[in-house]
């Protein structure tokens, strides 16, 4: 026959105090006297006494978790905001129990209702498949944040402006035929990267294919097959990516077909993760503003469970392009390419002349 368990009674009685007595001790919220403290203390190890974490939170009316439900944490970005919000969270005595669904909305429709049965004091959601007024209904009374698309106070990440931006760069640095490797549907919308390159390719006058864009799932090995699809139908001179990971997948197809980076192929990231500045050579990449997301998602959480008000507004952090070694200057082979075009005659350079422009990480 199973022992029974010890109760906060049974050390109660062990000790010849009260069982709040014994509930203060654990809990730290009132002043106990050492000699009393240290015989409770011993009584629970020699009982093996184990609190109940539902009769505490029952009586707190708090579990001090957190519900965060999450596509996946393979890769370092999304490991990076787990990190983030575990940090972030413990600012205000909350710890995170992690929920990972992928991207099947059925599992992340489950995930959530079992948030809602008190397991947890809110959730944060950060699946792009669930929008925020179904993760609230899904949830019932549990307060809820949808990550970066909160309603009342969205952040709004401009991509069309990066994109334009990534252009822009690589059209100053002499690339003339941009590959783009994509990211699946992003938090707060739909990737539109694919629209802004042949718009600005056509204000350009140069010629924009379907063929340069590949469309991929965050991993290495869609890296790999992009950059692979890419080049079979013509050659590029920069691919970007839509996360770091498929950046790594590009690296690894290039040493595998001797393709050297920077010099025969430009390669541009998102996210920043750590490996992008150890990588050889270091990737030049879009940093996210991890923390920043993360401070408003909680904030704005934590005034949910103190209902507090909320007021109407935006957050638009930055989304800086971290300079590194990825990127070849190719604006002499740019400029040559335009003058053939124009006089059916290359330009000749002396070696004195072909000074290289060097960016700074």
């Amino acid at each position: 026959m199973a022992k029974r368990a010890a109760t906060i009674i049974d050390v109660a009685k062990a000790v010849g105090v009260s069982p709040s007595t014994v509930s203060h001790a654990i809990s730290g919220k009132r002043e106990i006297s050492i000699p009393v403290k240290e015989r409770i203390f011993e009584k629970i190890r020699e009982l093996d006494y184990r609190p109940s974490f539902f009769a505490q939170a029952l009586k707190n009316s708090s579990t001090g978790l957190i519900g965060v439900v999450a596509n996946e944490c393979r890769n370092p970005s999304a490991a990076m905001f787990i990190d983030a919000l575990t940090a972030e969270l413990e600012k205000f005595s909350y710890r995170p129990v992690v929920g990972l669904t992928g991207l099947n909305h059925e599992k992340g429709e489950e995930m959530l209702r079992r948030f809602s049965s008190g397991l947890v004091d809110g959730v944060i959601n950060m699946l792009p498949q669930i929008a925020p007024e179904e993760a609230q209904q899904l949830c019932g009374s549990v307060p809820v944040v949808t990550n970066i698309r909160e309603q009342l106070i969205p952040v709004w990440l401009d991509y069309n402006k990066l994109t334009l931006d990534i252009l822009t760069y690589l059209w100053g640095m002499g690339h003339r035929k941009i590959g783009y490797i994509t990211s699946p549907l992003r938090m707060d919308r739909q990737d539109t990267t694919v629209e802004v390159m042949a718009k600005f390719c056509a204000d350009a006058g140069v010629e924009f294919s379907p063929e340069q864009v590949y469309e991929g799932d965050d991993t290495i090995e869609c890296g790999i097959a992009g950059a692979e699809r890419i080049f079979r139908h013509g050659k590029v001179t920069a691919i970007f990516s839509g996360n770091d990971q498929m950046a790594f997948g590009v690296y690894r197809w290039a040493y595998r077909n001797g393709i050297r980076i920077p010099e025969d192929l430009s390669v541009i990231g998102f996210d920043d993760v750590p490996q992008a500045a150890t990588i050889i050579p270091p990737l030049t990449t879009v940093r996210f503003p991890v923390e920043e997301i993360v401070r408003h998602t909680v904030e704005l959480l934590v005034t949910k469970l103190n209902r507090r008000p909320l007021t109407p507004g935006r957050m638009t952090p930055e989304m800086p392009l971290v300079v590194r070694d990825s990127v070849a200057d190719r604006t002499q082979e740019a400029h040559n390419a335009q003058y053939v075009k124009l006089h059916g005659t290359a330009i000749e350079y002396s070696s004195s002349s072909s000074a290289m422009h060097c960016m700074a990480a």
